[in-house]
C-alpha cells in the first residue's frame, strides 16, 4: 500500500512539473496553437489609418518615445494581409459602409448602417450572432459611440447621420459595455442634448441596469461586474494631444476596463475597440494629432496583447477601415541635398490640434497674425509667399471637393518642407490598408482580403454557423 502511495505521489509531482513548465502561467500569444477555437475576440479598428500613418507613428515612437509600436510586435506573428474595402456603390468607401462590411460580411452602400441596399432590410451583425451564444459584448471608441463604426455593430438604420435613432437602438441590444463620446444624442434638448423626441436615454439606460460613467476616475471606480455606459464628451472625445487637460480616460484605460468586465462571462466575449479620432485628424491634415492618436490606439493594442498573453484563447484582429488624407512621408527640406525624411522632433513640439490653429486664422487671416500663429503654435517662421497661400486658403479654392476644411490643408501644405509630411487630400482614398492578428483563427489572415472577410474570420474562430 505504501509503495502504491509513493508511486501515486511521484506521478502527481511529475504531472505538476510538466504542467508548470509546458504550460506556464504567463501564457503568451504563441501558445494559442493549443486552442482550436477562440473563446474571446478583440477587434481593434484604426479608423482612417493607412500604412503611411502607421509607419509615421512607428518612426515617431522610435525616435521620441524610444520604443517600437505594439502593432509592429504583433505583426511579427506573421498573420498580415492587405485589405481592400470597395462597396456596392463605389471604390472609395465611407466609414458606415466600411464598418458595416466588417460587421456583417455583406457589401454595403454609402451611409447605410448594417442595412441591405434596399434601405429597409436589416443585415445581422457579428455582435448579434455573438449575443446569441450568450457571450459578453462591448463597443469602445474615441469618436462618438453613435458614430459609424460602433453603430454598424449595434444598430440598423438607413442613414448613419440619424445618431439619435442609433442611440435608441444601442441601449436595447443588451451590450455590456458602451463607451465613447457624443453624449448629446442620449439627451433631449432641454438637457443640452440633440434629441428632438424628448427622450432621456441615459435615464432609460440606468433603469435598464447600466452604470453611467463620465470621467476617467469614474471608470476606474466602476465595479468589474457592472454594465457600463461611458459617455465622456458631449461631442467626440478629445484628441490625444490635449486629453491630459481633460478628465477623459485614454483608449487603453477604456480597453483594460472592458476586458475586465467582459471576461467575467464564462462563455467568452467580443469587443470592438476603435481609434476613431485618427480619421478625424487625417481629415484635417493634422499630422501631430494623427500620430498621437495612432500611438494612443497602439497602447490599446498593447492592453489587448497583455490580456491575450494571459488568455491565449483570444483572437486579436487589428484592421483599418480605409485610408484618409493620402498621407505620405516625403524626403527633403528646403535646404537638404539628400533625402532625410520627416522631422519628428519638430512634430513632437506641437501640442495644439490643427483645427484650433485653423480657427484662429479664420477669425483673423491678416498676414501678420498668420505669421505670429505659426511661430507661437507650430514653431515655424513663414516667408511671404507661404503666408499668402494660407491667407488665401489657396488649396481649398483650387479643389473644394477634396480639401473641405477651411485653412487646414493650406496650413498643412506650407508645413510640408518643414516637417517633410504631405497630405494629398482631406477625404478617403481607395488605397489598400492592412489587417493583422494573432491567436486562434488568425492563420486565416493572409494575402489580399476584402474587408467583408473579417466577419468570416471571426465567425470561423468562434465556430459560429
Amino acid at each position: 500500500m505504501k509503495k502504491r502511495r509513493t508511486g501515486f505521489y511521484a506521478a502527481a509531482i511529475y504531472i505538476i512539473f510538466v504542467m508548470l513548465f509546458a504550460f506556464p502561467g504567463d501564457l503568451n500569444a504563441k501558445n494559442y496553437k493549443n486552442y482550436k477555437n477562440a473563446k474571446n475576440v478583440i477587434l481593434l479598428i484604426a479608423d482612417g489609418m493607412g500604412f503611411s500613418h502607421f509607419w509615421a507613428a512607428q518612426l515617431y515612437n522610435r525616435e521620441i518615445n524610444k520604443k517600437d509600436l505594439n502593432m509592429l510586435k504583433l505583426m511579427k506573428s506573421g498573420h498580415t494581409a492587405y485589405l481592400v474595402n470597395d462597396t456596392l456603390d463605389t471604390t472609395v468607401t465611407e466609414s458606415a459602409a466600411a464598418a458595416g462590411q466588417i460587421a456583417t460580411g455583406e457589401m454595403m452602400t454609402a451611409r447605410a448602417v448594417s442595412m441591405a441596399s434596399d434601405g429597409t432590410t436589416e443585415i445581422k451583425s457579428i455582435l448579434e450572432f455573438i449575443k446569441e451564444k450568450n457571450m459578453a459584448t462591448g463597443l469602445v471608441t474615441t469618436s462618438g459611440i453613435t458614430d459609424a463604426t460602433p453603430a454598424a455593430f449595434s444598430a440598423h438604420i438607413s442613414n448613419r447621420y440619424d445618431e439619435s435613432g442609433i442611440a435608441a437602438q444601442q441601449i436595447t441590444k443588451g451590450i455590456d459595455v458602451l463607451m465613447g463620446g457624443r453624449k448629446k444624442f442620449y439627451l433631449p434638448a432641454d438637457k443640452d442634448g440633440a434629441r428632438k423626441d424628448g427622450r432621456d436615454l441615459i435615464s432609460e439606460a440606468v433603469k435598464a441596469g447600466y452604470l453611467l460613467v463620465e470621467t476617467s476616475k469614474g471608470l476606474q471606480a466602476a465595479p468589474d461586474n457592472a454594465k457600463i455606459l461611458g459617455l465622456f464628451n458631449m461631442s467626440n472625445m478629445s484628441f490625444e494631444i490635449e486629453r491630459a487637460k481633460t478628465s477623459e480616460p485614454s483608449l487603453a484605460e477604456m480597453s483594460e476596463k472592458t476586458f475586465k468586465i467582459l471576461s467575467r462571462n464564462k462563455n467568452g466575449f467580443f469587443a470592438m475597440i476603435e481609434g476613431g479620432r485618427i480619421d478625424h485628424a487625417a481629415h484635417g491634415n493634422d499630422t501631430a494629432s494623427m500620430i498621437r492618436d495612432t500611438i494612443a490606439f497602439d497602447e490599446a493594442v498593447g492592453a489587448a496583447m497583455n490580456f491575450a498573453s494571459k488568455n491565449p484563447d483570444t483572437l486579436i484582429i487589428i484592421a483599418s477601415d480605409h485610408e484618409t488624407g493620402s498621407f505620405n512621408i516625403i524626403g527633403r527640406s528646403k535646404t537638404s541635398k539628400d533625402y532625410i525624411g520627416a522631422d519628428m522632433s519638430a512634430i513632437a513640439k506641437i501640442n495644439t490640434p490643427l483645427e484650433i490653429i485653423a480657427q484662429k486664422i479664420k477669425n483673423d487671416p491678416r498676414p501678420e497674425n498668420i505669421k505670429t500663429i505659426f511661430k507661437d503654435y507650430l514653431f515655424v517662421d513663414l516667408v511671404t509667399g507661404e503666408i499668402e497661400i494660407v491667407a488665401m486658403d489657396a488649396l481649398k479654392k483650387i479643389d473644394p471637393f477634396n480639401y473641405i476644411y477651411d485653412y487646414s490643408h493650406s496650413l498643412a501644405f506650407v508645413l510640408c518642407p518643414y516637417h517633410r509630411i504631405s497630405w494629398g487630400s482631406q477625404t478617403h482614398t481607395a488605397a489598400p490598408v492592412q489587417v493583422f492578428g494573432s491567436g486562434p483563427g488568425a492563420e486565416n489572415i493572409k494575402g489580399i482580403m476584402h474587408n467583408t472577410e473579417i466577419f468570416t474570420v471571426i465567425k470561423n474562430a468562434l465556430r459560429i454557423k
